[in-house]
């Protein structure tokens, strides 16, 4: 697959809301900008957003063939296993970057940052092949983004302070009214 072609799967431009979210629960959760653990933290999440909009490619190939022919999988630009291997290689990857960033003292990683994880891939998965037609996905898209802040908190504190809890509850609320109003645009009204 070409460079360019998996940057338009990825959908990039959307990375800096991922590291927003990051920032967000490690910093609440205690950490400081100069933490060593923030970079990887932000690549692993990255990670996981990438192979959440490759997996959405994935699993919309059908509704892109009749409504967008110009996405990769319909123009030919990608086939539909290299999406879906990259697809669940990324979220792989975000998950084995977890666990790495998560290393404390002994050198083992966090399981609460290590469970925000798999929980995550879960809830992306989830979303990417069952969002069409779902009165739920704006709920089921709203906690991709709340394991991302717990995911990240839990990188560095295993207890979550309730700044970080609140933090959450407020980007689930922002994110299910976002993906509700994104999912009526083609109609014309919300």
């Amino acid at each position: 697959m070409k460079l360019r072609v998996a940057l338009q799967l990825g959908r990039i431009s959307n990375l800096p809301t991922v590291w927003s979210n990051v920032l967000v629960g490690a910093l609440l959760g205690g950490a400081a900008l100069s933490d060593a653990r923030l970079a990887p933290t932000m690549l692993a999440m990255s990670l996981f957003y990438l192979g959440g909009m490759f997996l959405n490619d994935a699993f919309d190939r059908g509704f892109d063939a009749e409504h967008r022919p110009e996405r990769p999988i319909p123009s030919g630009q990608a086939t539909l296993r290299e999406v879906f291997g990259g697809g669940f290689g990324l979220l792989a990857l975000g998950l084995a970057g977890l666990a790495w960033a998560s290393r404390g003292a002994d050198g083992l990683p966090a399981w609460r940052a290590l469970a925000a994880g798999a929980a995550l891939a879960a809830a992306i998965v989830l979303y990417d092949a069952h969002h069409k037609g779902n009165a739920l996905s704006p709920l089921i898209m709203g906690l991709c983004r709340v394991f991302v802040v717990l995911g990240a908190a839990f990188v560095v504190t295993p207890v979550l302070p309730t700044p970080v809890v609140l933090a959450a509850l407020a980007l689930l609320a922002h994110l299910i009214g976002l993906t509700y109003i994104a999912k009526q645009e083609h109609l014309g009204r919300i």
